[in-house]
């Protein structure tokens, strides 16, 4: 597919990272919605975390296709990759960072464990844990001091705070838990997660991903059914999965195209494909999540 059927921007609406030198970007949620009528169409970025802070007002995420209401205070992890959007209340009060996925092995250097929780994204209500909220309300009032000021070591306490507030995420995953000798093989299962972003469209068989990661195909199934639960194979269908859920409910291609365009030989075994997926024909999904879009 030539062009991205959701835009991919840096920050959102723009094509380029920002120009300051800060490893890392800072702004209140309502310094950007309020120059797109507070609604943050969906969009993804290719290599930006981002984290936000709402702490009064209301606001809706879309993630992929989904709904999800937000109830402020809360806090909201996104990682690279993902489809998302967001619509504000005009009284919103929040901060959004945005981080390179690439400093993130540098901020958590002495804890990789915690690198696993920060792939998926999240949602934490903070209602129900005022000490939490305290904290992580602390902590991005200084985060947002230091960002703004000039004080000697503004960088060091900038990345501190931020250090701190992944931390929480990852914990907050529960899933942080994962011993440490095991970080090889999820490092592997990344590595065979971005493999297959770059080549689901080929339809490659298992081998393909293992002689490139270096491994038989065994002792690649049994890692991604050790840090997934899920065999090789699964993992692939499931990014094709994902690819057709966007292709139904963001372009007005029709099931045919899509089925073509994902690389199936035919419209019936994509739907039997998807409809075995995800539990609905595609275009019962397709009116679930566009209604009156083209069948």
């Amino acid at each position: 597919m030539e062009e991205p059927i959701v835009p991919k921007y840096k920050l959102f609406g723009e094509r380029e990272l920002w120009p300051t030198p800060e490893p890392v970007h800072h702004e209140t949620i309502a310094a950007r919605s309020a120059l797109y009528d507070w609604e943050i169409s969906t969009h993804s970025h290719d290599t930006l975390l981002q984290i936000l802070f709402l702490g009064a007002g209301e606001a809706a995420m879309t993630l992929e296709t989904e709904q999800v209401t937000l109830a402020p205070p809360c806090l909201v992890l996104m990682p690279a990759g993902c489809v998302h959007g967001f619509r504000f209340s005009h009284e919103v009060e929040g901060q959004i960072v945005s981080i390179p996925q690439t400093i993130l092995g540098e901020l958590l250097l002495l804890s990789p464990e915690l690198l696993g929780p920060l792939e998926a994204p999240a949602h934490h209500p903070l209602a129900q844990m005022p000490d939490d909220l305290a904290v992580l309300h602390r902590s991005f009032r200084e985060f947002a001091r230091e960002y703004d000021g000039a004080a000697p070591g503004r960088l060091t306490a900038m990345l501190s705070l931020l250090t701190g507030v992944l931390v929480w995420l990852a914990r907050a995953s529960h899933l942080a838990s994962r011993p440490a000798s095991t970080s090889r093989l999820h490092q592997r299962l990344q590595r065979f997660r971005s493999l297959i972003d770059q080549h689901y469209l080929e339809w490659q068989p298992v081998t393909f991903y293992a002689d490139r990661l270096g491994v038989s195909a065994a002792q690649l199934n049994n890692t991604c059914r050790r840090e997934s639960g899920h065999s090789a194979q699964a993992l692939i269908h499931e990014r094709l999965l994902l690819e057709a859920r966007r292709l139904l409910a963001y372009s007005d291609r029709d099931v045919t195209a899509i089925a073509y365009a994902l690389g199936f030989e035919d419209a019936a075994y994509f739907s039997r494909f998807f409809t075995r997926g995800q539990g609905m024909a595609p275009s019962a999904f397709r009116r679930l999540h566009t209604p009156g879009a083209a069948k």
